[in-house]
Protein backbone atom coordinates (compact mmCIF):
# COMPACT_ATOMS: atom_id res chain seq x y z
CA UNK A 1 0.00 0.00 0.00
CA UNK A 2 2.75 2.39 0.95
CA UNK A 3 4.74 1.44 -2.13
CA UNK A 4 1.81 2.07 -4.48
CA UNK A 5 1.08 5.48 -2.92
CA UNK A 6 4.74 6.40 -3.25
CA UNK A 7 4.75 5.44 -6.93
CA UNK A 8 1.61 7.49 -7.58
CA UNK A 9 3.07 10.57 -5.90
CA UNK A 10 6.40 10.14 -7.70
CA UNK A 11 4.73 9.82 -11.11
CA UNK A 12 2.57 12.90 -10.48
CA UNK A 13 5.69 14.82 -9.45
CA UNK A 14 7.47 13.85 -12.66
CA UNK A 15 4.44 14.90 -14.72
CA UNK A 16 4.27 18.30 -13.03
CA UNK A 17 8.01 18.79 -13.47
CA UNK A 18 7.91 17.99 -17.20
CA UNK A 19 4.77 20.10 -17.62
CA UNK A 20 6.33 23.09 -15.87
CA UNK A 21 9.45 22.90 -17.99
CA UNK A 22 7.39 23.18 -21.18
CA UNK A 23 5.31 26.23 -20.18
CA UNK A 24 6.79 29.35 -21.84
CA UNK A 25 5.27 31.72 -19.24
CA UNK A 26 7.23 30.30 -16.30
CA UNK A 27 10.18 32.24 -14.96
CA UNK A 28 13.75 31.03 -14.81
CA UNK A 29 13.51 30.19 -11.12
CA UNK A 30 10.44 27.98 -11.63
CA UNK A 31 12.14 26.04 -14.43
CA UNK A 32 15.33 25.57 -12.35
CA UNK A 33 17.33 27.75 -14.75
CA UNK A 34 20.00 29.60 -12.80
CA UNK A 35 20.20 32.63 -15.06
CA UNK A 36 18.34 35.93 -14.91
CA UNK A 37 15.61 35.82 -12.28
CA UNK A 38 12.71 37.32 -14.24
CA UNK A 39 13.50 35.88 -17.68
CA UNK A 40 11.97 32.89 -19.43
CA UNK A 41 13.56 30.30 -21.67
CA UNK A 42 11.92 31.66 -24.78
CA UNK A 43 12.66 35.33 -24.06
CA UNK A 44 16.32 34.55 -23.47
CA UNK A 45 16.55 32.50 -26.67
CA UNK A 46 14.74 35.07 -28.84
CA UNK A 47 17.00 37.91 -27.70
CA UNK A 48 19.91 36.56 -29.79
CA UNK A 49 20.06 37.09 -33.54
CA UNK A 50 21.60 34.86 -36.21
CA UNK A 51 25.23 35.55 -37.19
CA UNK A 52 26.47 36.61 -40.60
CA UNK A 53 27.43 33.48 -42.53
CA UNK A 54 28.49 34.78 -45.94
CA UNK A 55 30.87 37.46 -47.10
CA UNK A 56 28.18 39.08 -49.26
CA UNK A 57 25.92 39.63 -46.25
CA UNK A 58 28.86 41.00 -44.29
CA UNK A 59 29.70 43.57 -46.98
CA UNK A 60 26.04 44.57 -47.41
CA UNK A 61 25.38 45.02 -43.68
CA UNK A 62 24.61 48.64 -42.85
CA UNK A 63 25.32 50.59 -39.67
CA UNK A 64 21.75 50.22 -38.40
CA UNK A 65 21.76 46.43 -38.52
CA UNK A 66 20.50 44.82 -35.32
CA UNK A 67 23.63 42.67 -35.07
CA UNK A 68 25.52 45.78 -33.91
CA UNK A 69 23.21 46.27 -30.93
CA UNK A 70 21.86 42.81 -29.98
CA UNK A 71 23.71 39.69 -28.85
CA UNK A 72 24.60 37.26 -31.62
CA UNK A 73 24.16 33.51 -31.40
CA UNK A 74 27.40 31.54 -31.18
CA UNK A 75 28.39 29.58 -34.26
CA UNK A 76 28.99 26.09 -32.88
CA UNK A 77 29.05 23.91 -36.05
CA UNK A 78 32.01 24.54 -38.35
CA UNK A 79 29.83 24.54 -41.46
CA UNK A 80 27.92 27.61 -40.11
CA UNK A 81 30.99 29.76 -39.70
CA UNK A 82 30.54 33.44 -40.51
CA UNK A 83 34.17 33.87 -41.55
CA UNK A 84 34.65 35.01 -45.13
CA UNK A 85 37.68 32.68 -45.35
CA UNK A 86 35.75 29.57 -44.32
CA UNK A 87 35.61 26.73 -46.82
CA UNK A 88 33.92 23.37 -46.14
CA UNK A 89 36.50 21.44 -48.21
CA UNK A 90 39.40 22.85 -46.18
CA UNK A 91 37.56 22.08 -42.94
CA UNK A 92 37.06 18.52 -44.09
CA UNK A 93 40.74 18.10 -44.98
CA UNK A 94 41.65 19.44 -41.53
CA UNK A 95 39.20 17.02 -39.90
CA UNK A 96 40.67 14.03 -41.73
CA UNK A 97 44.25 15.07 -40.89
CA UNK A 98 43.33 15.69 -37.25
CA UNK A 99 45.08 13.52 -34.68
CA UNK A 100 44.46 13.57 -30.91
CA UNK A 101 42.46 16.80 -31.13
CA UNK A 102 45.48 18.97 -32.03
CA UNK A 103 43.60 21.20 -34.47
CA UNK A 104 46.04 24.12 -34.26
CA UNK A 105 48.90 21.94 -35.51
CA UNK A 106 46.84 20.70 -38.47
CA UNK A 107 45.75 24.23 -39.38
CA UNK A 108 49.40 25.32 -39.30
CA UNK A 109 50.29 22.43 -41.63
CA UNK A 110 47.53 23.45 -44.06
CA UNK A 111 48.67 27.08 -44.01
CA UNK A 112 52.27 26.05 -44.72
CA UNK A 113 51.05 23.78 -47.51
CA UNK A 114 49.12 26.65 -49.10
CA UNK A 115 52.11 28.94 -48.70
CA UNK A 116 54.38 26.41 -50.46
CA UNK A 117 51.88 26.01 -53.30
CA UNK A 118 51.57 29.78 -53.64
CA UNK A 119 55.34 30.25 -53.84
CA UNK A 120 55.77 27.50 -56.45
CA UNK A 121 52.92 28.70 -58.64
CA UNK A 122 53.97 32.35 -58.34
CA UNK A 123 57.49 31.43 -59.43
CA UNK A 124 56.08 29.63 -62.49
CA UNK A 125 53.91 32.65 -63.25
CA UNK A 126 56.85 35.05 -63.06
CA UNK A 127 59.00 32.84 -65.28
CA UNK A 128 56.31 32.53 -67.94
CA UNK A 129 57.12 34.51 -71.08
CA UNK A 130 53.77 34.63 -72.87
CA UNK A 131 50.33 35.68 -71.75
CA UNK A 132 48.87 32.27 -72.63
CA UNK A 133 51.29 30.53 -70.29
CA UNK A 134 50.44 32.92 -67.47
CA UNK A 135 46.72 32.44 -67.97
CA UNK A 136 47.14 28.67 -67.72
CA UNK A 137 48.88 28.89 -64.31
CA UNK A 138 46.57 28.83 -61.28
CA UNK A 139 48.04 30.61 -58.25
CA UNK A 140 45.14 30.12 -55.84
CA UNK A 141 45.95 27.13 -53.57
CA UNK A 142 42.30 26.61 -52.60
CA UNK A 143 41.33 26.24 -56.27
CA UNK A 144 44.19 23.79 -56.80
CA UNK A 145 43.05 21.73 -53.79
CA UNK A 146 39.48 21.53 -55.06
CA UNK A 147 40.66 20.56 -58.54
CA UNK A 148 42.93 17.88 -57.07
CA UNK A 149 40.09 16.41 -55.01
CA UNK A 150 37.83 16.48 -58.07
CA UNK A 151 40.41 14.64 -60.19
CA UNK A 152 41.10 12.07 -57.44
CA UNK A 153 37.44 11.31 -56.71
CA UNK A 154 36.51 7.72 -57.70
CA UNK A 155 33.08 6.83 -59.08
CA UNK A 156 32.91 3.23 -57.81
CA UNK A 157 34.17 1.26 -54.86
CA UNK A 158 34.58 -2.40 -53.93
CA UNK A 159 32.65 -4.10 -51.15
CA UNK A 160 32.82 -7.66 -49.80
CA UNK A 161 29.69 -9.81 -50.20
CA UNK A 162 29.49 -13.40 -48.97
CA UNK A 163 27.96 -15.85 -51.45
CA UNK A 164 28.02 -19.61 -50.95
CA UNK A 165 30.73 -19.42 -48.31
CA UNK A 166 32.97 -17.27 -50.52
CA UNK A 167 33.72 -13.56 -50.24
CA UNK A 168 33.45 -11.66 -53.52
CA UNK A 169 34.72 -8.14 -54.25
CA UNK A 170 31.67 -6.49 -55.76
CA UNK A 171 31.87 -3.05 -57.44
CA UNK A 172 29.10 -0.71 -56.32
CA UNK A 173 28.43 3.02 -56.83
CA UNK A 174 29.98 5.32 -54.28
CA UNK A 175 28.13 8.15 -52.55
CA UNK A 176 29.38 11.74 -53.08
CA UNK A 177 30.31 12.16 -49.41
CA UNK A 178 32.32 8.96 -49.32
CA UNK A 179 33.88 9.74 -52.71
CA UNK A 180 35.19 13.07 -51.43
CA UNK A 181 36.50 11.40 -48.28
CA UNK A 182 38.24 8.74 -50.39
CA UNK A 183 39.89 11.39 -52.58
CA UNK A 184 41.22 13.30 -49.56
CA UNK A 185 42.38 10.04 -47.99
CA UNK A 186 44.22 9.09 -51.18
CA UNK A 187 46.02 12.46 -51.22
CA UNK A 188 47.13 12.05 -47.60
CA UNK A 189 48.18 8.41 -48.00
CA UNK A 190 50.16 9.21 -51.15
CA UNK A 191 51.97 11.96 -49.26
CA UNK A 192 52.86 9.61 -46.40
CA UNK A 193 53.99 6.86 -48.77
CA UNK A 194 56.42 9.13 -50.62
CA UNK A 195 57.68 11.00 -47.60
CA UNK A 196 61.45 10.80 -47.07
CA UNK A 197 63.00 11.68 -43.75
CA UNK A 198 64.65 14.87 -44.99
CA UNK A 199 61.49 16.65 -46.26
CA UNK A 200 58.60 18.20 -44.44
CA UNK A 201 55.02 17.06 -44.74
CA UNK A 202 53.67 20.34 -46.13
CA UNK A 203 56.22 20.36 -48.97
CA UNK A 204 55.28 16.89 -50.21
CA UNK A 205 51.58 17.51 -49.62
CA UNK A 206 51.75 20.66 -51.74
CA UNK A 207 53.51 18.78 -54.56
CA UNK A 208 50.99 15.94 -54.39
CA UNK A 209 48.07 18.38 -54.60
CA UNK A 210 49.58 20.18 -57.58
CA UNK A 211 50.25 16.87 -59.35
CA UNK A 212 46.70 15.66 -58.73
CA UNK A 213 45.34 18.98 -60.01
CA UNK A 214 47.03 18.15 -63.34
CA UNK A 215 45.85 14.48 -63.36
CA UNK A 216 49.30 13.21 -62.47
CA UNK A 217 51.08 11.64 -59.53
CA UNK A 218 50.53 8.76 -57.11
CA UNK A 219 47.02 9.81 -56.10
CA UNK A 220 45.70 9.53 -59.65
CA UNK A 221 47.37 6.13 -60.01
CA UNK A 222 45.62 4.91 -56.86
CA UNK A 223 42.27 6.12 -58.16
CA UNK A 224 42.90 4.35 -61.47
CA UNK A 225 43.81 1.20 -59.53
CA UNK A 226 40.42 1.32 -57.79
CA UNK A 227 38.67 1.62 -61.16
CA UNK A 228 40.83 -1.16 -62.60
CA UNK A 229 39.92 -3.54 -59.76
CA UNK A 230 36.25 -2.66 -60.18
CA UNK A 231 36.54 -3.45 -63.89
CA UNK A 232 38.15 -6.81 -63.15
CA UNK A 233 35.32 -7.74 -60.76
CA UNK A 234 32.45 -6.47 -62.88
CA UNK A 235 31.21 -10.06 -63.37
CA UNK A 236 30.05 -10.02 -59.73
CA UNK A 237 28.24 -6.68 -60.00
CA UNK A 238 24.82 -8.38 -59.93
CA UNK A 239 25.53 -9.66 -56.40
CA UNK A 240 24.73 -6.23 -54.96
CA UNK A 241 20.99 -6.86 -55.60
CA UNK A 242 21.08 -10.27 -53.92
CA UNK A 243 21.02 -10.88 -50.20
Amino acid sequence: MLKSSYLIRYSSFQFKRSFHLTIPSLTAGQTQYHGQKNSTWWDKYDSHVDPVQTRTDLLNMDDLDERHFRPVKPVIPTYQSFSCFHDPIISRVIGILLREGNRELVEELIHKTFRTMKLIQTGKYNRAKTKEERDSIECNPVTLLKQAIKNATPIVRLTRIAKGGTLYSVPIPISPIRATFTAIRLLIDSTHDARPHDQRFWTLFAKEIMDAAQNQGRTIKKKQEIHRNAELNRAYAHFKWQK
